[in-house]
């Protein structure tokens, strides 16, 4: 399911999409779970401007896969 955001700019959604996915496929996460969380942080990305600030830390991501749920930013 996606995860809602206020988002402004789409620009490398794409992108930390793919490579989260394929960072946590690489670090032996279930490809269920690394689509969750690849999911998570490329809404997360969308919520500022630009391809690279925006791309959401590890931590931030894992807080919001703990909470269930993402709190519209």
């Amino acid at each position: 399911a996606p995860f809602p955001v206020r988002p402004v700019d789409a620009t490398g959604a794409g992108d930390c999409f793919g490579g989260s996915f394929i960072a946590r496929l690489a670090a032996d996460a279930d490809p269920f779970d690394a689509a969750r969380y690849a999911n998570i942080a490329a809404a997360l990305s969308t919520t500022g401007y630009g391809a690279v600030a925006p791309i959401p830390h590890a931590e931030t991501v894992r807080a919001r896969l703990e909470q269930g749920v993402t709190v519209i930013a």
